[in-house]
Formats: structure tokens, sequence, C-alpha cells
């Protein structure tokens, strides 16, 4: 499935570029030549290629789940930075009699980083601790927050009602 906005997006930027070639062009100068004079050519390719990272890193939008799953896995393999030339190798030798075993630094590695990735769930996803002996007067957080604001505000105005209701003789 594709992104719908995805392909306004690209429309757009083609015709920005059409419209800029077609300005160089008029001028008899190219801009991707004239762009780089300020700078060294080691300095001109770790641009492109921060350039061409960051496009590929791009969040692209919400689609489907199996999207956003997808360029979850492609993110954790990237931090993961596996050897796949010796992986490719291990695999198109012929199977030991012992089974094979991970490299433990491997392992250690990959355990971090899942270690990480809950602490970072976790984190997402606060508790609600209720203070002992605080009475519970709201629903959820933000509701806790308005009401301290309005009891700020308006407690020495309605003390009294407040302690006729807790009594039992509110009219």
């Amino acid at each position: 499935r594709e992104n719908p906005g995805e392909e306004q997006r690209q429309e757009r930027k083609r015709r920005e570029a059409q419209k800029l070639k077609l300005r160089e062009e008029y001028a008899g100068d190219d801009y991707e030549r004239s762009r780089f004079w300020d700078y060294s050519v080691e300095q001109v390719e770790q641009y492109e290629e921060k350039r061409r990272r960051r496009e590929d890193n791009r969040e692209r939008g919400f689609t489907d789940y199996s999207q956003v799953n997808q360029r979850k896995y492609e993110r954790d393999v990237a931090k993961l930075k596996p050897d796949l030339a010796r992986y490719q190798r291990a695999k198109d030798e012929p199977p030991a009699e012992s089974q094979h075993r991970p490299d433990p630094r491997n392992v250690d590695t990959l355990a971090r980083s899942v270690e990480d990735q809950q602490r970072r769930r976790a984190a997402l996803h606060k508790p609600s601790i209720a203070k002992e002996g605080e009475q519970v007067s709201y629903i959820n957080q933000r509701n806790a927050r308005f009401n301290r604001k309005m009891n700020r505000a308006y407690d020495k105005h309605t003390k009294e009602i407040r302690d006729n209701f807790e009594r039992g003789t509110a009219l």
C-alpha cells in the first residue's frame, strides 16, 4: 500500500525542480555545481551522504500497522549493525556437527537493545501514582491538574459548602 500524501509531495518536488532547472538553463548556470563552490569535495560528499541518510530515515506517515512494524524493524537492524557478509559466509558453509553458537558479544548487544526498547516503552506509559491518604477526585492526570487549579482559585470560597457536605448538613 502506498502513502497517499507521498505522491503529492513528490509531484510538488518535481514541479519545483523543473522550475529551478528552467531558471538555471535560462541564466546559463549549473545550479548543482554553483551550489557547492564554497565547500571542499569532502564536505560536499559528507553533506550528500547525510542528506541521503536523512531522506531514507524520514517518516513517511501512517498508512497501516504492517508498514509501521517494517520501519521499526529496519531501524532496529540498522542500530544493531549486523555483519551481513560474515552471516552470509556462515550460511553458505556446510553445517558442522555441533550447533552454531552466536558470539557472546552479539548476544549481549541484542539483549541490551531489547532492554533499552523495554525501558523506552515503559517511560512512555507512566503509571499513575496515587499519594497516600489523598482523596481521588479525578479520572486521569489531566483532570487532576485541572482540579488542582480550580482548588487554588476557589477553595477559600467553597470551603464551607464542602464541610457541610462532609457533615451531611448541606441544604
